[in-house]
């Protein structure tokens, strides 16, 4: 922290967390600096201030060594304001390892639109990942140096972007875009890492986005319940990965309009102003991770916003505009089920009877080739899909019954209303199966419009 919070490189993050910390404070003199590094950044090693000699760390219950205000702890009341303390106290006494690991919160998290973004957990394993991955990001950017030209994306600033000074016309410490996305980027990399039996107990995650600036102090919290964070985690292990990797990668793509200045930049600029360079974490947004942080925005889980993100996203759907064309969508069973299980808490024998209702639909289709129970399957309403069904429930007569009472009750008259849901469900189960046996391969006339065939492997689904 000597070494790097007084080196001025840090000085547009730091003033958003400490705005009068003795780090920013170019005009002040050796003897008060060398004082603030003993009491503060090497607080595990001072002797008690005065002031809280006596008293109990508020955070350890241990002694207490230093007293914070706002100058060393974010948010908190300036020097001297009493604010309704108890016994008239203005300030918080800690505990010298407390204070340390407070003021090295900036390194240990990331600046992020202008504040910043820090991820705790309730396992602290992941809280420690986290913290370990975002102090490794601080550290190769210090080690960067800013950008001298003006441009879009910069070589070795693959998960942020530096912050550009319209005032100086020069760049500043870089900042991190789209704050969800990006933790739900990094919790995805990190379960990738990390076999899921590493973080096997449930955990709910909470990002703060903070600034302590005395032009606009604010705080913003969101937080991920431990449903999606198993989610994620499951879905980046290997049977799934391939398939939320195409989930995870799409990205927003940015903009190219902050060419490079020079000579030639405004007739540049008039080319390049409509040119994109795709899209990551830290550079911009994905739909994907913000519509699933948004299912959960009013404190419980959205059944409705979830359903819905799990059609846009995982199973695809008619476009409104054309019947004919199915969304882009990964349309993968295994990754379905698991958000079923997680975060709509879905039953397995539920899933299970979705599954195989399906399977039989893609045998009739595929031995009959029947087009017509396809076609309703995927474009039809609801009401025309249930005449499909009896169709082909009275064409089995003769045999085998395609299905019974008890089962079709199972599957699309279940308490939760989701028929809907339970339609999509079927379709891409169908797609997956009727691909799987070679349908589409056989006969390309059905071949689903505007969509390429799937493949036929989970690894495959890059």
């Amino acid at each position: 922290m000597t070494e790097h919070y007084y080196s001025g490189k840090l000085n547009s993050y730091l003033t958003c967390v400490f705005m009068n910390a003795s780090f920013v404070q170019p005009n002040e003199g050796p003897e008060k600096r060398d004082a603030f590094r003993r009491q503060y950044l090497s607080a595990h090693r001072a002797t008690a201030d005065p002031a809280v000699r006596g008293m109990r760390c508020v955070f350890s219950g241990g002694d207490a060594t230093s007293p914070l205000v706002r100058t060393h702890l974010p948010l908190f009341s300036g020097e001297g304001v009493m604010n309704f303390r108890p016994d008239g106290c203005t300030f918080v006494p800690a505990a010298g390892p407390f204070v340390t690991a407070l003021m090295f919160l900036p390194m240990a998290s990331r600046k992020s639109e202008g504040r910043l973004l820090a991820v705790h957990a309730d396992d602290p394993r992941l809280t420690l990942s986290f913290a370990q991955r975002y102090l490794e990001d601080n550290k190769r950017l210090l080690a960067l140096p800013l950008p001298s030209g003006k441009a879009a994306v910069h070589p070795g600033y693959e998960r942020e972007q530096p912050a550009w000074d319209a005032n100086k016309k020069a760049y500043k410490f870089a900042n991190v875009s789209g704050p969800r996305s990006f933790i739900m980027s990094d919790l995805t990399a990190m379960a990738a890492e990390a076999y899921a039996d590493d973080f096997d107990r449930p955990a709910t995650l909470t990002a703060y986005l903070l600034s302590s600036s005395g032009q606009g102090p604010s705080l913003e919290m969101f937080h991920v319940p431990s449903g999606v964070v198993r989610f994620v985690i499951n879905a980046a292990q290997p049977s799934t990965v391939g398939a939320w990797n195409a989930v995870g990668s799409r990205f927003r793509p940015l903009r190219e309009k902050d060419a490079p200045s020079g000579p030639s930049a405004k007739k540049r600029n008039a080319k390049e102003n409509g040119a994109t360079v795709p899209g990551r974490a830290g550079w911009t947004k994905n739909d994907a991770f913000e519509d699933l942080c948004h299912v959960f925005d009013a404190g419980f889980t959205d059944r409705g916003l979830a359903a819905s993100w799990l059609r846009a996203y995982l199973l695809g759907r008619a476009d409104e505009r054309d019947s004919r064309k199915l969304r882009a969508a990964v349309r993968s069973w295994p990754l379905a089920a698991l958000f079923l299980r997680e975060v709509l808490g879905m039953k397995q024998g539920r899933i299970d009877a979705i599954k195989a209702f399906a399977d039989k639909l893609a045998s009739v289709i595929h031995r009959n080739r029947d087009k017509r129970l396809l076609n309703a399957l995927l474009y039809e309403r609801v009401s025309e899909l249930q005449h499909a069904l009896r169709r082909v429930q009275r064409e089995s007569a003769a045999g085998d019954l395609l299905f019974g009472l008890d089962e079709y009750r199972n599957v699309w008259l279940h308490e939760d209303g989701d028929v809907y849901l339970v339609r999509d469900l079927v379709s891409i189960r169908v797609i997956e199966e009727l691909h799987r046996l070679g349908y589409f391969k056989a006969h390309p006339d059905d071949a689903l419009e505007g969509d390429a065939p799937a493949p036929a492997t989970e690894e495959a689904r890059v």
